[in-house]
């Protein structure tokens, strides 16, 4: 069943079954029956649980795997727990700026939601605008860093130098960037972080150039990121986007320039069914 107040599943899970990363809100776990499992979170931490029938365990937000590695079927039933009103104050948001190369100022929003967030994660822009408008916008529905904070995890936006209220962007006129100088402002962020958060790794966010950025540091520094996530990172020179003569061939009209920094044609094709716009969320990108 479910409700605006809780969400009741049952789990059942057949010896050896493993199921995919996934989060859970705040729940009650009732076991039917006696049964070991393995849990890995996403940064690679493994923690053994054995229940018996009849257990009754509370749990608190978690983003993790499950493996049955025992013998028996694992059944259980989760009652999980939605947002009261009373809890809607408990998502706060938190503007500063960490130092760069050069004594450059990078902007970094911090969202979170309670205090039992378990990963820290980084949400990088592409060449579009600022993250706070990109990943937070203030319109309810809207903002991802809201979504991912109340699901569990520890939200932070950054502005490499060029966009919003970071320091400008040496040698570029246009919020288009230069790998090597976002990938280091990348790494000044991820390096604050993580020595604040105490984690040792991070999830990297990148969006359109922001998802090759991200790349290029997550090569680079494989140590410091858990998981990589691309979202919209693939290029064609006819794709119907305002920065296309900024990326064609001055010699060769509506051809890509294979000299835009960190960008790579894509020649394939991926077919995107757009649905209408909240007017809403309009206004809050014009705001």
């Amino acid at each position: 069943m479910e409700n605006d107040r809780v969400r009741v599943l049952e789990a059942l899970l057949k010896p050896s079954d493993r199921t995919p990363q996934h989060s859970h809100p705040a729940r009650v776990v009732y076991s039917l029956s006696d049964h070991s499992a393995i849990f890995r979170s996403p940064e690679g931490r493994v923690t053994h649980s054995v229940s018996k029938a009849g257990d009754t365990v509370w749990r608190d937000p978690v983003i993790h795997s499950e493996e049955n590695d025992g013998k028996a079927d694992s059944h259980a039933i989760l009652v999980e727990f939605k947002e009261s009103p009373a809890r809607a104050e408990a998502l706060t948001r938190s503007d500063y700026f960490v130092t760069g190369e050069s004594s450059s100022r990078l902007f970094v929003r911090h969202v979170t939601f309670g205090s039992n967030q378990q990963l820290p994660i980084l949400l990088v822009p592409g060449g579009s605008p600022p993250s706070e408008v990109l990943f937070d916008l203030p319109v309810a529905g809207y903002s991802l860093a809201d979504d991912l904070a109340r699901m569990g995890l520890d939200v932070f936006l950054m502005n490499p130098r060029g966009w919003g209220k970071s320091t400008p962007a040496p040698n570029s006129a246009e919020a288009v960037g230069d790998s090597k100088q976002v990938t280091a402002d990348i790494g000044s962020v991820v390096g604050d972080i993580l020595r604040n958060t105490g984690h040792a790794r991070l999830v990297l966010f990148g969006h359109a150039s922001g998802g090759l950025w991200a790349a290029m540091y997550a090569t680079q520094h494989q140590d410091n990121v858990a998981a990589l996530v691309l979202l919209n990172s693939m290029y064609g020179v006819d794709a119907p986007w305002g920065l296309r003569q900024s990326f064609e061939d001055p010699n060769h009209p509506g051809t890509f320039d294979a000299r835009a920094g960190p960008y790579r044609l894509h020649s394939g094709g991926i077919a995107r069914r757009l649905e209408p716009i909240d007017p809403s969320f309009q206004q809050g990108r014009l705001a």
